[in-house]
C-alpha cells in the first residue's frame, strides 16, 4: 500500500517510471517464455512430421514393390491361362481324332463281318464316300 501512495507523492515521475520498467519486464519475459515453448513445440512437430514423411515414402516404396510383384504374378497367370488354353485345344483334337479312330476302327470291324456299306455307314456316321475304301481293304473278300 505504501507503493501506492508513493506512486502519487512528489517523486511520482521516479515511481512512475519504476512500474513501467517492471511491467515492461514483466511483458518480455511472458514474450520469451512463449517464444521459447513455441519455438520447442514446433521443433517437436517438425520431428513428428519428418517421421511422418519417412513412413509414408517408406510405404510408397512398399506399393511400388507389391505392384513389381502383382504385375509379375499377372504374365505369370497369362502365360498358365495361355498353356491351359493350348491345352484344352489339344484335349479337344485329341478327342475328336480318337471318336474318329474308333469310328474307323469300328468301320473296319464291321467290314471284316461283311456288313455293307450303308449299314457301316448309318452305324459310323461316316459317308459313303470314307466307308468304300475301309470295305475295299478291309471287308471280306
Amino acid at each position: 500500500m505504501n507503493f501506492i501512495n508513493n506512486l502519487f507523492s512528489n517523486e511520482s515521475s521516479n515511481n512512475f517510471f519504476l512500474l513501467l520498467t517492471l511491467i515492461s519486464l514483466f511483458m518480455l519475459s511472458i514474450i520469451a517464455l512463449g517464444y521459447y515453448l513455441d519455438n520447442k513445440k514446433n521443433k517437436d512437430n517438425a520431428k513428428k512430421v519428418y517421421m511422418l514423411e519417412r513412413a509414408i515414402k517408406d510405404l510408397i516404396e512398399e506399393f511400388r514393390t507389391l505392384e513389381l510383384l502383382f504385375t509379375d504374378q499377372k504374365k505369370v497367370i497369362e502365360d498358365y491361362k495361355y498353356t491351359l488354353e493350348k491345352i484344352d485345344l489339344e484335349i479337344a483334337r485329341l478327342a475328336d481324332s480318337s471318336s474318329g479312330e474308333s469310328k474307323i476302327t469300328m468301320a473296319i470291324q464291321m467290314a471284316n463281318q461283311g456288313k455293307t456299306i450303308s449299314e457301316i455307314s448309318e452305324a459310323t456316321n461316316l459317308s459313303a464316300e470314307e466307308v468304300e475304301p475301309i470295305i475295299k481293304f478291309h471287308g471280306k473278300r
